[in-house]
């Protein structure tokens, strides 16, 4: 008897080989995917891709120092959540407002912990707006 698991691969084997049975078992075959042309996990169907900005290299200004200030002029906590640095475990990042890499004024940058950082990079829109109306 074949067992299945409840996203219907059969037990104990991988996804190419339990989609291979499924069609001659269950007589199920995969979904067809919305883009057949791409890869599932393909940059440009993602929501969250902006077109490869994520990949653009950081300045030489932005180094550790600039970091430092900024963490010493946000009193070393993080301006979403404020939760102080000695908390975590790590310190504080420093965050581009208008994610603009080369961009490192001072009121362009912010201090956050990890996990507001990873909010801030999503819904990009509503955070510039959000430390503009803070008065960053």
């Amino acid at each position: 008897m074949v067992k299945f698991c409840k996203d219907g691969r059969i037990w104990g084997q991988n996804n190419k080989e339990a989609h291979n049975h499924l069609g001659i078992l269950t007589g199920r075959l995969p979904k067809k995917r919305k883009y057949p042309h791409l890869k599932w996990n393909s940059k440009e169907i993602n929501p969250n891709w902006k077109g490869g900005k994520s990949f653009e290299l950081y300045t030489s200004l932005f180094n550790k120092q600039l970091k430092e200030r900024v963490r010493v002029r946000d009193n070393f906590k993080c301006q979403i959540c404020g939760i102080p640095e000695l908390e975590l475990i790590e310190r504080l990042h420093a965050h581009h407002i208008d994610y603009n890499k080369k961009n490192c004024e001072l009121n362009n940058l912010v201090s956050l912990c990890r996990s507001c950082h990873t909010k801030t990079n999503f819904n990009r829109e509503k955070w510039e707006t959000y430390f503009k109306q803070k008065g960053r």
